[in-house]
């Protein structure tokens, strides 16, 4: 009886920790929030070269990887790692 006990108790620990670490891969996500930085005046991307692309809707989060935003001195605020 003793044997069937740890069995089952050995069976519902392990689906707990499997759960578990199920739902840690989840949380692990990155939010971003959509709206539109007013500081950034322009972006160049890896794609585009050296071309400044004005009227941009983005921040640092929603950026794609690579893409620098830029205020409009020229100074750079970030550079996007949105995959």
């Amino acid at each position: 009886m003793a044997f069937y006990k740890v069995g089952i108790l050995s069976l519902i620990l392990l689906s707990g920790i499997f759960l578990l670490g199920i739902q840690v891969e989840y949380t692990n996500a990155k939010s971003c929030l959509q709206y539109c930085d007013d500081e950034v005046a322009y972006m160049t991307c890896p794609s585009s070269g050296d071309e400044q692309i004005s009227r941009v809707c983005v921040n640092c989060c929603t950026a794609d990887e690579g893409c620098k935003l830029f205020k409009t001195d020229g100074s750079l605020i970030c550079t996007g790692t949105k995959d």
